[in-house]
């Protein structure tokens, strides 16, 4: 099931991801199985009309299928409409960035020393001309997350 600002889950992507979910300005778009077991999510914050910061936690390696692709790109691109998501990921964290790199983000730049031990910080970008999980069965999906989230 997905489910959108489930503080519960919010709280607990942003733990996992290192940052803090602010409930006045932030969103978070979760996934979990049937017996309500978080998979994983999504946090967003930052939002500048023209783009969004986008913190991911995976707690199962099964928490991304398609619809929560469509639903986690279709929210920033098409219902906020920007034109870029970024993600910040630390530079030792091979999995993220394997990760980000295969959904099609790239890197744009690099920042030295930004957390513990002098690790730095990779920022990678989407540009809403690239993504291709905009163009999954879109109708189809968006009947099945109004039918989920009701």
């Amino acid at each position: 099931m997905i489910h959108i600002d489930f503080l519960f889950h919010a709280d607990k992507i942003a733990q996992a991801s290192g940052t803090v979910f602010n409930r006045v300005s932030d969103h978070c778009i979760s996934r979990s199985d049937g017996n309500g077991r978080l998979l994983g999510g999504v946090i967003y914050s930052g939002f500048t009309s023209e783009s969004i910061g986008m913190h991911t936690a995976a707690f199962d390696r099964r928490w991304v299928n398609r619809d929560m692709l469509w639903v986690c790109f279709d929210y920033p691109f098409n219902q906020l409409g920007v034109q870029r998501v970024f993600g910040q990921v630390p530079e030792d964290n091979a999995a993220a960035l394997a990760f980000d790199t295969k959904l099609g983000f790239k890197e744009v730049t690099r920042v030295p020393g930004v957390f513990k031990g002098g690790v730095g910080l990779i920022v990678m970008c989407m540009e809403k001309a690239d993504c291709r999980w905009l163009d999954i069965d879109a109708p189809m999906r968006a009947a099945a997350l109004k039918q989920e989230c009701a």
